[in-house]
Formats: structure tokens, C-alpha cells, sequence
């Protein structure tokens, strides 16, 4: 799992760039980033045949905001490998998941927010 950071243009452009060079027609790369040019927004894309998934946060107006897209996302990525390992959501594996996946996220959202605390 990769994570990115946007806030600025040249984010954006390393995401498009990014997006393209694993095959994500030029259409939808430029959705995606449209998408992410917008503060508050994130998005969560799985290649289930290379097994990898990369998700995006665009820049947050708070903390707050920050900590609830990470946490839509996170969503997403459990259940897309939930999809993939046939693994009921409602269940307590897909629970620890859910917490695996959260500490992965952990440090990336914590270099963000010290980030732009100036820390």
C-alpha cells in the first residue's frame, strides 16, 4: 500500500504521473486528480492483479477533516482486499483488518498533520 500526500500542484502532477505509469487510461487520471484538487477528498485505487493499492488525501481544512479522510479511505481499502479474500466485512477478521490497515496508514497521517503544523 502507497500512500500520497496532496497539496499543491506539483502533488497533483506526481499523482497523474503516477496513476499513468501503472496503466490508468489518461481520462480517469485526470478525473482522480480533479477529484483530489478539491480539499477533503481522498481516493483509494486497487489493482487486485498486482496486488498493490494506492491512496490519495488531498489537503485538509483541519485536523479533524484530515483524520475522517483517512479513515473513508480506509474504508476502501479494507474492502477492496475483503473483496479480494472473499473475507465477510461484518465479521471480526475483517475488524482486525480494518485495524492492520489503520496503523499502516498511521505514520503517513502523522507526517501529514506535523507537516502542516510546521512541526
Amino acid at each position: 500500500m502507497a500512500t500520497f500526500d496532496i497539496s499543491g500542484r506539483e502533488d497533483l502532477r506526481e499523482v497523474y504521473e503516477s496513476l499513468l505509469s501503472i496503466g490508468i487510461p489518461d481520462h480517469k487520471a485526470q478525473s482522480i486528480c480533479m477529484t483530489l484538487s478539491r480539499p477533503n477528498t481522498g481516493y483509494t485505487i486497487t489493482d487486485y492483479e498486482g496486488k498493490y493499492t494506492l491512496v490519495f488525501a488531498s489537503w485538509a481544512t483541519n485536523p479533524s477533516q484530515m483524520y475522517d479522510t483517512i479513515q473513508h479511505e480506509t474504508k476502501h481499502v479494507v474492502e477492496h482486499i475483503s473483496n479480494y479474500y472473499d473475507v465477510n466485512p461484518k465479521s471480526e477478521e475483517s475488524a482486525y483488518l480494518q485495524g492492520e490497515v489503520s496503523r499502516l496508514m498511521y505514520p503517513a497521517s502523522a507526517f501529514v498533520f506535523c507537516r502542516r503544523r510546521g512541526r
